[in-house]
């Protein structure tokens, strides 16, 4: 015996399609299980932390070029 369609009718399944199309960023971000959404943090925090420790790393390995000093301006008191 072939199984059952268990599927939604198209109408009804294309109005939930268009609900989520529609859903902010956060509606759908406090959707997802809380175990999700911390995984995603902490790969969020690591890759920016990652790219803190290796923007210190190549600062010591290429050190920023310090721009020419500014001559001091000449105080107005020079006159007297």
């Amino acid at each position: 015996m072939p199984p059952k369609n268990t599927s939604k009718p198209a109408a009804a399944s294309s109005k939930a399609e268009e609900a989520v199309r529609k859903r902010p960023i956060w509606d759908s971000w406090a959707v997802l299980p809380a175990k999700t959404r911390l995984r995603i943090s902490l790969g969020v925090c690591a890759v920016a932390f990652a790219g803190m420790v290796i923007s210190d790393q190549l600062e010591v390995i290429f050190p920023p070029e310090l721009p020419p000093p500014t001559p001091a301006p000449a105080s107005g008191d020079a006159s007297r």
